[in-house]
């Protein structure tokens, strides 16, 4: 089948809540009302240069890092209180520190592709204009490195 272009809508970011007790399997919940994910990547480069480079510039890579940026609308139950799951879990992660900070995530392509990784959690600023729906996002900064499975 040929490949084709995907929608960013198509992607789904979730947060592990828990582990499951019986099987020790990571229990999964996706962080829904999204309506933009951004993943960057920034590499650190050491630099090699000797006079036996001729003039040129020379580096080797020292360092990776990676950050998924998830912004969307605060959902909330009105009648309830109840909150997504999903956001609800980043909000908890973002008020840790130390290893308690760090969760786990995934992020499926359209096509089953899957990164999971360790990241941090940062909150964006939360809010809107008189007729705007209220905004909710977080910043994830991985640690460590991704984990890639291909859907067969």
């Amino acid at each position: 089948m040929p490949k084709r272009k995907v929608l960013a809508r198509d992607w789904t970011l979730e947060v592990q809540t828990e582990t499951d007790e019986t099987s020790g399997e990571a229990i999964y919940v996706p962080i829904l009302g999204l309506n933009t994910l951004t993943f960057s990547s920034e590499k650190e480069d050491a630099d090699t240069t000797s006079f036996d480079s001729n003039g040129h510039n020379e580096h080797l890579p020292a360092s990776r890092g990676n950050s998924l940026t998830a912004e969307g609308l605060y959902l909330v139950d009105p009648e309830t209180g109840e909150r997504d799951p999903g956001q609800e879990a980043v909000e908890d992660l973002a008020d840790q520190v130390g290893p308690d900070g760090l969760g786990n995530f995934k992020l499926t392509d359209p096509g089953g592709n899957v990164r999971e990784f360790s990241a941090s959690a940062n909150l964006s600023d939360q809010g809107g204009g008189n007729t705007d729906p209220t905004s909710w996002g977080a910043e994830l900064t991985v640690s460590g490195a991704i984990t890639k499975t291909t859907a067969v």
